[in-house]
Formats: C-alpha cells, sequence, structure tokens
C-alpha cells in the first residue's frame, strides 16, 4: 500500500518485475541475500511498465564479492524458529532460508454476524506452517550474471464457528491448507552503458478447503500457475560532457494463467512490448529536467490496449544542501487474467466487457529536500487522481463475475520525514503523513474514505563495535469502518531490538515484535487481517 493504493505497487527485484496476476510479494526473498531496498513514490509507469501506480519497491540482492558466509539460528515464542545459512566467493553467493510458525487459536476475537447472513459468529485460527527459500547469484563472467530464488510455503487457517451445538459447529466450521511455490530466474548482462535482462517467474498456488463435518478436502477457487517471462534492454548515452543523458529501452513480456481447480482449465494468456526513453536535460548549473514517455502495445484475451504514458520532472538546486523538484507521471495497470475468466456453465470464460479499459491516472508532486552531514529534511505534497477503476457486476445468473470500468480514486495529501544524527553511534528518525483517499465506486455518485488518513512513524538506531539497538513506531490512525460498524481501531506498532557482538565473527541479538500487545488490524476495509500479538526471537550468528 504506497500512498492509499492497495493494488498499486510495482516489486522488482534487481530491476526484474516481480508480480504475477496483480499480486506482488517480498516474503519469498531470504533476507540474508538482501544489499538494500529502494522506494519510488508516485507514478512510475515510464521507466517500470504497467501496476506502478503508487509506486515502485526495488530489491537489490548481494552479487559475489569475497569468500565467506554466515549462519544463523533463531528460536521464539508461539513455536518460532529460523535456520538461515548462506556462503559465497568471488564467484558466486547460495543462501538457504528455513522458517517455522506454530499455532496461534484464537487469532483474531470474535467476528460478529452483524449482517445477518451467516447466521452464526466466528473467529480465526492459525495453524503450523512453515516455508523455504533459496537463493543463488552466480558471476558468469565480468558482465554477465545470473540470479536463481526458490521460495516454498505452507500455511493452514481456519474459520471456527462459535455455536454451542457440536453439529452445527463443525457444519460451519472450516479449515484452509495452502502450498505456495514460487520460482525466479534472472540473467544480466551489464556493460558500458548498457543493460539487459532475460527474467523469468512464476508462481503455483495450490487450496484446499475442508468443512469439519466432513473428511474430504476439496480444491479452492485461490488454485492456480501463474507464468510471466520477458527481456529488457537498455542504454544510456551521455551528452555535452555529462550534462545530460538518455536512457532508452525496449521491453517484451508474456504472462499466463492457469486455473488449476474447477470442471475446465482456463490458460488465457497476454503479450506486452513497449519502448521507452527518458532524457535529462540541464538547462543551468541549478535547474535540470526530465522528460519521459513509454508507448506500451499489449495484445489481451479480452481486448488489445495501446497505452501512452508521459512522464516530467523539474529539479531546482538552490544550494548544495538544499533542492526542489515537480514531479507529473501518468500511470496504468491492466486486469488480471484471473480477473477475467470465471467459471459460467461449467466452463471457464473470458466474461469482461469488451469495452475493458486499464486503470489509469495522473499523480503530481512537489517537495522540497534539505541533507546535510547532520541531519535532513523531507516534504512531499502530492495529488492523485485515477480512473477506470476495476469493479464487477452480475453476470445473467446473478454472480459477481463480469469484471468492468467504474471507479475513481482521488488522494491528496503531505508526507514529512526529518532524520538527525544525535551522535556518532546514536540516529533518529521521524515522519508524518496526512492525506484524504478517496474513491467513488460504481455506480454511485457520492465519495467515500478509502484509507486511513493520518499516521506518524519514528525509529531510533544505536551501533557500537559490540553493541547495536534500537526501536521503531509506527501509528496509524482515522481508520475505515470494519463489517461490523465500527471504525477499526488505530494501529500502535512498536517493535525492538538489541544486539551484542561477542567478536568479528559472532553475535546474538533480540528481536521482539508488538510489545504493547494489540489487537492490531493491518488491513483496511470490510475484511479485517490482524497482526500478531506480542512475539520475539532470540538468534545466534556465527561468521567463517
Amino acid at each position: 500500500n504506497i500512498r492509499g493504493l492497495d493494488r498499486g505497487a510495482l516489486v522488482l527485484v534487481n530491476g526484474v518485475p516481480m508480480n504475477l496476476n496483480g499480486k506482488g510479494g517480498l516474503g519469498s526473498i531470504p533476507t540474508s541475500a538482501i544489499k538494500r531496498i529502494e522506494v519510488v513514490k508516485g507514478a512510475a509507469s515510464t521507466l517500470y511498465g504497467a501496476e506502478a501506480l503508487g509506486g515502485v519497491i526495488n530489491v537489490i540482492t548481494k552479487t559475489p564479492s569475497t569468500e565467506g558466509g554466515s549462519a544463523t539460528v533463531a528460536v521464539g515464542n508461539r513455536g518460532s524458529k529460523r535456520f538461515d545459512v548462506s556462503y559465497g566467493t568471488d564467484k558466486f553467493i547460495v543462501g538457504i532460508d528455513r522458517k517455522y510458525w506454530g499455532t496461534q487459536d484464537p487469532s483474531t476475537p470474535i467476528r460478529y454476524d452483524y449482517a445477518g447472513t451467516k447466521h452464526y459468529d466466528y473467529y480465526s485460527t492459525r495453524n503450523k506452517g512453515n516455508s523455504l527459500g533459496l537463493f543463488m547469484s552466480g558471476k558468469l563472467s565480468d558482465k554477465v550474471t545470473l540470479n536463481f530464488n526458490r521460495a516454498e510455503s505452507k500455511s493452514s487457517f481456519g474459520l471456527i464457528s462459535t455455536e454451542t451445538n457440536p453439529v452445527n459447529q463443525a457444519r460451519h466450521s472450516t479449515t484452509y491448507h495452502y502450498k505456495d511455490d514460487r520460482n525466479n530466474a534472472s540473467l544480466i548482462y551489464k556493460d558500458k552503458g548498457t543493460t539487459g535482462t532475460l527474467f523469468y517467474n512464476d508462481r503455483t498456488m495450490r487450496g484446499t478447503s475442508r468443512a469439519h463435518n466432513t473428511s474430504q478436502a476439496k480444491a479452492t477457487e485461490t488454485s492456480y500457475r501463474a507464468r510471466q517471462y520477458g527481456f529488457d534492454v537498455q542504454h544510456e548515452w551521455d551528452f555535452r560532457g555529462g550534462k545530460d543523458y538518455l536512457i532508452a529501452g525496449v521491453l517484451g513480456k508474456r504472462e499466463t494463467y492457469r486455473t488449476t481447480s474447477g470442471p475446465v482449465y482456463a490458460n488465457p494468456h497476454r503479450h506486452s512490448l513497449a519502448m521507452y526513453g527518458s532524457y535529462s536535460y540541464q538547462i543551468s548549473p541549478t535547474w535540470n529536467t526530465v522528460v519521459g514517455l513509454r508507448y506500451t502495445d499489449i495484445k489481451d484475451p479480452v481486448k488489445n490496449q495501446q497505452v501512452l504514458t508521459p512522464q516530467f520532472q523539474l529539479n531546482h538546486r538552490i544550494n548544495k544542501e538544499s533542492s526542489l523538484y515537480m514531479n507529473i507521471g501518468k500511470a496504468f495497470t491492466m486486469p488480471n487474467l484471473s480477473d477475467t475468466f470465471k467459471a459460467v456453465s461449467n466452463q471457464y470464460r473470458a466474461v469482461s466487457g469488451r469495452n475493458l479499459k486499464p486503470e489509469e491516472g495522473w499523480n503530481y508532486e512537489l517537495g522540497y529536500k534539505h541533507i546535510t552531514n547532520k541531519d535532513s529534511w523531507k516534504v512531499a505534497a502530492f495529488y492523485m487522481d485515477f480512473k477506470n477503476f476495476f469493479s464487477w457486476k452480475p453476470d445473467s445468473n446473478g454472480k459477481m463475475t463480469i469484471r468492468v470500468n467504474g471507479g475513481r480514486y482521488k488522494n491528496v495529501g503531505i508526507e514529512t520525514e526529518y532524520g538527525r544524527k544525535l551522535t556518532n553511534r546514536l540516529k533518529m528518525t521521524v515522519g508524518a503523513s496526512y492525506s484524504n483517499p478517496k474513491q467513488m465506486e460504481i455506480d454511485k455518485d457520492y465519495w467515500k474514505q478509502a484509507n486511513p488518513k493520518l499516521q506518524f512513524t519514528g525509529g531510533i538506531h544505536y551501533a557500537s563495535s559490540t553493541w547495536t539497538a534500537g526501536s521503531s513506531l509506527n501509528f496509524v490512525t482515522k481508520r475505515l469502518k470494519n463489517r461490523d460498524g465500527g471504525i477499526n481501531p488505530n494501529l500502535v506498532a512498536w517493535n525492538a531490538y538489541v544486539g551484542y557482538k561477542f567478536n568479528e565473527d559472532s553475535s546474538v541479538r533480540f528481536d521482539a515484535r508488538n510489545l504493547l500487545n494489540r489487537h492490531n488490524v493491518i488491513s483496511n476495509g470490510d475484511w479485517e487481517y490482524w497482526d500478531e500479538p506480542f512475539n520475539y526471537q532470540l538468534s545466534y550468528t556465527q561468521k567463517f
């Protein structure tokens, strides 16, 4: 969720798009493989393509450099365990991350059936589960790097009725099991301003459900396999002695989606070919402008699309510490392949309207930055205006299966962040944002709140030759109504850690989350997802 858009962030790993069937995720990447994470806010479709409505998250992984490795063992409450091993040389890196978690019963408060559709109340549980992450990176030459990531996850959840009658309780209680497997591979070539990438991603989701009054599980509609593969080639040219530069490139990809449950398989696919460019021109020593344009031709199973996304930036350097900037950009996203194909009369069919258009809109941003060796100020005011948001309409049988354009989305707000180096060992940051995210749904003539309006963040970090410690606080208020008719409670997430180094090769660390043990709702709107209660892990790391 970036600036109020739940489905507006494009996730990249080393510049390779990871979103599959409209869903991105960071949990499949072993933390030991991550070097740094970059976040770009605002519409960014010119350089990055579809799905970058609210911004881009780019995970940069480690590359082979020196020989050595590390092993981490961690244990905590609620059945949590973690084992992490990595080893590398100047030619390759390999890392394995294994996690376990225990039961949490209940995992939510009782959900009351105010709408009267279920005629019983219920709560959620989390059962035992585990995940496995494998990361490999190898230098095939000084110019070519091969990356591969494999992620496996097994999880189980329950919706448990609170009825006292055991027969009714068993009939109305269901347990869901999920097996989620992902593969991501990229071959990256870099040389003298040229970057070429071949990439492949897939995700296989297998879901089953079992009502407690039966012994047989059945496949859920969430069972599918999504794939995408393609290429991206770009080159950078310098002009006027490095004052100006041009980035130009071409990207092609194929996306597929295959249901693995239901009476008849569906296997729709989509092809995209994009040409893009961005030119940076230095007007004067203190003024600089960037103009970008992307043209995307999409061969879609419902309706072909040709999308043009421009972008304009203007930067003014006040002095060596302060600068102003303005950014105007357009972004778009296509409907998910799974949204356009639904089960109708025992067959999967393309049921979206033939006039279906991409979600698209503009982002306007004005910002100020002041950065010194001791402190930093960042302020950004933004306005977002998007149209053609996807919605559902009923088919001839009354089922909500027809994908149509309908909604609009607007958001105006301001973000501030202040950081200060208190001492050589102690640093702190504080931030705040206020916005007014509003959405107008299809066939409605009024706007309603779409996401929380006010958020505060803060953090402090201490580091010496032997000790590290830190704490962070996230507070979100002015939230949405939930399906119980009330307002989702304020989110207060307070986390902390402390670590000690015995020597250069061995260390111990204690992490604690949700120190206030609050029932934090981490999603918005009718369907709530609840954060874990207070939890901790104690870890030991040995380098070799």
